[in-house]
């Protein structure tokens, strides 16, 4: 981004010269700082939003950005009631905010889209409930958490029990990092409105089941996922029909079957975007309020 400065320009008498003072000079702009992970390329989408050194203001813009090594990433420009902005990882949501006033020139603003780390191993059951605890008493409603790539049923359990304070349907969970879900994995998170696993490419049974409240999934590049619906399927007692889907570009389509016992849906050669399923709102058997798919996993 480019900076802009408004500065008087003094014409000498003779009209010979121009003399330009930069002492007193003004930004007519404002600055936000978003506070992420470091060297992260992330995505901020915004409905109004006028860019610095533009007099026009753009309706529903998507801006990349990467993060630098301290995490912080910057737009310049000015924002005016009820601008509202997201920040993404991939498709997962970081953060949201509107604005309830028009922005400032020459003032800095800040949001505060970090990611907390669970994938040490050394981290205890209390250490993960009290690290979850300490987001939600912050007053955030997006909580965002890198965890081990099998991450295990324990720390889920943590994760829910650090959350159990937010109301019903309130929180935006964004898990970075995982890979396979255990079976029942998520299930009576009642706090959900929204989960993005962006990594995720495996997911076992019943992992989702009963969390009445979600409105929003974003799952990674799947593979497998075990159990059919009304038979241990991840979404069995959710209202799916309610739900947002949002799959990766690369997602192909699941064929159901026994595998290793059990059911199990594993990925075809056909892609899914496009398929009849996906005209049809369907996945694993599921019916959705929607399906998107075209994001890219890295």
């Amino acid at each position: 981004m480019h900076s802009f400065l408004s500065r008087t320009a003094e014409i000498t008498g003779n009209g010979q010269g121009i003399n330009v003072s930069f002492s007193n000079a003004t930004r007519n702009y404002s600055r936000l700082r978003i506070a992420t992970m470091p060297n992260k390329p992330i995505t901020v989408t915004i409905n109004k939003y006028t860019p610095a050194g533009s007099s026009n203001m753009k309706w529903d813009q998507n801006y990349a950005l990467t993060s630098d090594e301290k995490g912080n990433a910057y737009l310049y420009g000015n924002f005016v009631t009820n601008s509202q902005f997201t920040v993404k990882y991939e498709e997962a949501p970081l953060a949201s905010h509107t604005f309830l006033q028009a922005t400032v020139n020459a003032k800095s603003y800040a949001l505060d889209a970090t990611v907390v780390s669970l994938a040490d191993e050394g981290l205890t059951y209390d250490q993960i409930v009290e690290d979850v605890k300490k987001e939600l008493y912050a007053g955030k409603t997006y909580i965002n958490l890198i965890l081990a790539p099998d991450v295990d049923e324990e720390t889920l359990e943590a994760i829910n029990i650090g959350l159990k304070d937010a109301r019903d349907g309130s929180i935006n969970l964004t898990l970075i990092g995982c890979k396979k879900i255990p079976s029942r994995g998520f299930m009576h998170f009642d706090m959900l409105k929204s989960i993005a696993l962006p990594d995720v490419t495996e997911i076992e049974e019943n992992a989702f089941s009963d969390c009445a409240w979600l409105e929003k999934v974003v799952l990674g590049n799947l593979t497998k996922v075990y159990g059919n619906v009304g038979k241990k399927g991840i979404f069995d007692g959710c209202r799916t029909e309610d739900i947002e889907l949002v799959l990766s570009k690369d997602q192909k389509v699941m064929n159901g079957g026994e595998a290793e016992g059990r059911f199990c849906w594993t990925a075809d050669i056909k892609d899914y975007c496009g398929s009849y399923e996906h005209n049809g709102i369907e996945f694993l058997g599921y019916r959705f309020k929607s399906i998107t798919c075209g994001y890219s996993v890295p």
